[in-house]
């Protein structure tokens, strides 16, 4: 449990494999535990989009920039942000 980069990379694993429903419930975990971390909440909302989730996804995008508005991933997150909310 106290391993959250394992459940991080085990939920990008997931959704490579196509095993989505499982990606989401490992990004989920992961969240519960370490609720700031930045990563997941990037992974969960790029996840969330695919799935069509978009109100939720905006929630996640928001709380990765909050987290982590210097991050590589920040334009990408800006970007899905100004789509979700125009």
């Amino acid at each position: 449990e106290e391993y959250v980069e394992a459940r991080a990379s085990l939920g990008c694993v997931l959704v490579e494999n196509d095993e989505l429903e499982l990606a989401l419930a490992a990004f989920q975990g992961a969240l519960a535990i370490h609720p700031d971390y930045a990563d997941v909440h990037y992974h969960l909302a790029s996840l969330l989009d695919r799935l069509g989730s978009t109100d939720e996804a905006e929630g996640h995008w928001q709380k990765f920039l909050e987290l982590a508005p210097e991050s590589p991933w920040a334009t990408m997150a800006r970007s899905r942000l100004k789509v979700l909310t125009s």
